[in-house]
C-alpha cells in the first residue's frame, strides 16, 4: 500500500522535473541563439518616411537648401546593406530634426554625431526627421524603424509647445503585464527571431523600388506649389481673418502670396493667434488631456525599444519664441499673439516631462542654455522660424555633455 501511495508523487516529481528541464533547455537554446543572432539586412529600398531616392529643392525668404532621399526613405546617407558595430541612435522628430532649411550638415543629428566621433566614440547617428508631425508619427515610427535599423539609442526630438498641442487623439496605454510580455522576457530572442521573420514577410508584401520612381523637385516646383497653396488659403478666408491677414506687414503678405514662406504657418497664426501659448500650463485640463496622450506615444517607443534591447530618452527642442527674443519679435509679424512672459515661463519643459515620468522614460531639457543667448538674432530664421545653422550648432553644443555621459555609462 505504501508503496502504491508514492507513487503519484514520484509521478508529480517526475513531471516537474521534465517541465523544468524543458524549460531551462529552452532558456540556454534562447541565449545560445541570441549569441550567433545578428541584425538582418537592410532591403534595397523601402519607404521608411519618404519615397526613396527623392530629391526636393527649397528656396524662401529665409533659406535655401536641398533635401536628398536615401534608399531606404530617410534624409540621411545610403547606409551598408549590414549593420556594423558602431554605435547607433536614432533621432526621431519633425522638421527641427530632419533640419528644415540647412543642408543635411547643418542638421542637430549630424552635428551631434561629427561632435561625438571628434570626442573618440564610434557612433553614427541617423536622421528620421519629419516636417509637420508629432508624437503619435514619432510612435508609429519607432515601431517600423526599430526593428529595420537595430539601434543602440533612440534620441526623441519633441518640439516645445507645438509637439504637446500635437498630442492625436486618446490612446489607451498599454499593459506591462500581460503573458506576451512575460514570454518574451524569458525568450527575448526566440521572440525577436519570430518579430525579424514577420517584418521580412511583410517587406516582401510591400511596394519594391521599382514600384517606386525618384520624386524629385526643384525650387520653383516647391515655390509654385507653395504659392498655390497660400491662394487657396485666401480664397477661403472670411471677412474677419482676411483683415487680419491684411494688417500683417508687407514683407509678409508678399512672401506668403509669392510661395517664399510657409502658408501653414500664417494660417495658423490667423486661424489660432494664441497657439504659442496653450499646452504649456500643467495644470490646465487640456494641457493634461496632451500629457496623457503624449505619455501613450511615449510608452509605445518605450516598449519597442526594450524589445529591441535599446535605450529611448526625450529631450526637448528649444523652439525660438519661448528662448530667444528676436523669435519672438518675428512671430508676431507673422500674425501670433507673443506675450514678453513666454521667455520665462518653463511650462513647455515640465508637461513634456510629465508625459515623461508617466512613460517611464528619461527626460533632458536644455532651454536655459538657450535663453542665455535669448537676444542673438542669429540663432533662428526670421520668418520661417525654424532653427539657423547658428542654433543647431548651440543646440549640440548644450546637448553634448547629457548624450556624451549616456554613452559612456553603456561602455
Amino acid at each position: 500500500m505504501m508503496k502504491t501511495s508514492g507513487t503519484p508523487v514520484k509521478n508529480s516529481l517526475l513531471v516537474f522535473a521534465s517541465v523544468a528541464g524543458v524549460l531551462l533547455c529552452s532558456v540556454i537554446f534562447d541565449r545560445a541563439l541570441g549569441s550567433v543572432m545578428r541584425p538582418p539586412g537592410l532591403p534595397s529600398a523601402v519607404e521608411l518616411i519618404f519615397p526613396p531616392f527623392a530629391e526636393q529643392h527649397f528656396k524662401t525668404v529665409d533659406f535655401e537648401y536641398t533635401a536628398r532621399i536615401n534608399s531606404i526613405g530617410i534624409r540621411d546617407r545610403e547606409l551598408p546593406r549590414e549593420r556594423d558595430d558602431a554605435f547607433r541612435i536614432l533621432a526621431i522628430g519633425d522638421s527641427y530634426t530632419y533640419g528644415w532649411g540647412v543642408d543635411i550638415e547643418e542638421s542637430w543629428p549630424r552635428l551631434l554625431e561629427d561632435a561625438l566621433r571628434a570626442d573618440g566614440f564610434q557612433v553614427e547617428i541617423l536622421n528620421l526627421g519629419k516636417p509637420g508631425v508629432g508624437p503619435p508619427f514619432y510612435a508609429e515610427l519607432a515601431e517600423r524603424a526599430i526593428p529595420l535599423l537595430r539601434p543602440d539609442m533612440v534620441i526623441i526630438g519633441v518640439l516645445q509647445g507645438n509637439d504637446l498641442r500635437d498630442a492625436g487623439p486618446e490612446e489607451e496605454m498599454a499593459s506591462a503585464g500581460d503573458i506576451l510580455n512575460c514570454v518574451q522576457s524569458i525568450y527575448p530572442n526566440m521572440a525577436q527571431l519570430m518579430r525579424d521573420m514577420r517584418r521580412k514577410r511583410m517587406a516582401g508584401e510591400e511596394r519594391t523600388h521599382k514600384d517606386m520612381p525618384p520624386q524629385i523637385t526643384t525650387a520653383e516646383d516647391n515655390r509654385r506649389w507653395t504659392a498655390n497653396t497660400a491662394r487657396a488659403f485666401i480664397d477661403e478666408m472670411k471677412p474677419e481673418k482676411r483683415e487680419r491677414f491684411d494688417r500683417l506687414e508687407e514683407k509678409v503678405r508678399n512672401a506668403f502670396l509669392e510661395g517664399v514662406l510657409n502658408p501653414y504657418m500664417v494660417e495658423l497664426a490667423l486661424q489660432d493667434p494664441d497657439a504659442y501659448t496653450k499646452a504649456i500650463d500643467p495644470d490646465d485640463p487640456w494641457t493634461q488631456v496632451c500629457i496623457e496622450r503624449t505619455a501613450a506615444r511615449f510608452m509605445r517607443i518605450r516598449r519597442v525599444a526594450e524589445q529591441y534591447g535599446c535605450e529611448a530618452v526625450v529631450v526637448c527642442i528649444p523652439e525660438g519664441p519661448y528662448v530667444n527674443k528676436p523669435a519672438l519679435s518675428n512671430m508676431t509679424r507673422v500674425g501670433y499673439n507673443m506675450p514678453e512672459w513666454l521667455l520665462t515661463t518653463n511650462g513647455m519643459d515640465e508637461s513634456i516631462r510629465l508625459a515623461c515620468k508617466r512613460a517611464a522614460i528619461p527626460f533632458y531639457e536644455v532651454t536655459h542654455l538657450f535663453r542665455e543667448h535669448q537676444d542673438d538674432p542669429d540663432l533662428y530664421f526670421e520668418l520661417d522660424g525654424h532653427p539657423t545653422p547658428k542654433g543647431n550648432h548651440l543646440f549640440v553644443e548644450a546637448f553634448l555633455p547629457v548624450i556624451t555621459s549616456l554613452l559612456e555609462t553603456t561602455k
